[in-house]
């Protein structure tokens, strides 16, 4: 194999790694896609959990400001914060319903019933207040304060595991990242040393110690150092082809030194026959 192939084939080499990189670098941003996902999932339900937990509460506390009202100005924006809350919450667990993932639906299905009496008896305390009957509101809100309360409790514990989820879903995506950050600079590191040594391994092999041993060769045949071996090579790298031509050189100076040694004898026994 030629210098040249053997350069194309490290070429290629680096090539497939930058490749297996790439591929790499592309599975972690979908990977790292698929966890933000999750994570935004888990961070809306906590959130959405966080706000049906504060609406609840304004209800209760509107509720409370129906008694406690000093005119009917005082007990309309009460009525109407009432109401509004209502329709908030109706409004609130719709959109979360609709959100959940099919394996989350039973998460509100626990209060959904609840909800709907929570709510409507509310709105029927409302009409109480706007009717005047302040005595029949209070007496209804106080004949259910247990069913709100188990009610504001299911909603507690809904708010509780939302926040475990989003707990879980954010150490997952810390140990995905540090995870694959570490397979990363393994994968990435490996290769470019195995590349390297590889590399080095060829220069070495095929490039350094020939050119050494072709320019030793050269220095001493140009010395006329002619019993110096030289290797015949196959032809198939450039530094054969050196070999070869050297070989040829050498031969051509060995032939033009025996014509010198040739015609110097001849020139010697010329002289003696004219000595003679």
């Amino acid at each position: 194999m030629s210098i040249r192939a053997r350069i194309l084939v490290l070429v290629g080499c680096f090539s497939i790694m930058a490749l297996v990189v790439t591929g790499l670098g592309l599975q972690t941003i979908a990977d790292d896609h698929r966890t933000l996902q999750a994570y935004d999932h888990a961070y809306d339900n906590a959130l959405r959990a966080e706000r049906l937990n504060h609406i609840v509460s304004n209800v209760v506390m509107e509720t409370r400001g129906l008694y406690i009202a000093r005119s009917d100005e005082e007990l309309q924006g009460f009525v109407s914060g009432l109401r509004r809350n209502l329709d908030a919450l109706d409004l609130a667990l719709k959109q979360w319903q609709s959100s959940l993932n099919p394996s989350e639906s039973d998460r509100l299905a626990a209060i959904q019933q609840d909800a709907r009496t929570f709510i409507a008896l509310r709105r029927q305390v409302a009409d109480f207040a706007v009717a005047g009957r302040l005595e029949d509101a209070h007496a209804l809100s106080t004949q259910n304060r247990a069913d709100r309360i188990a009610f504001q409790n299911k909603v507690d514990a809904i708010v509780s595991k939302t926040e475990s989820d989003l707990d879980t879903a954010r150490a997952e995506t810390e140990k995905r990242n540090r995870n694959r950050a570490t397979v990363f600079l393994v994968a990435c590191t490996g290769s470019i040393l195995v590349l390297l040594v590889a590399a080095l391994w060829l220069v070495t092999q095929f490039v350094t110690r020939p050119l050494r041993q072709l320019a030793a060769a050269i220095v001493r045949t140009s010395k006329g150092d002619y019993a110096v071996p030289l290797p015949a090579g196959d032809g198939k790298t450039e530094i054969d082809e050196v070999w070869q031509a050297l070989s040829v050189l050498k031969s051509q100076a060995i032939e033009a030194e025996q014509l010198r040694q040739a015609e110097h004898e001849r020139e010697l026994k010329l002289r003696e026959i004219m000595l003679d």
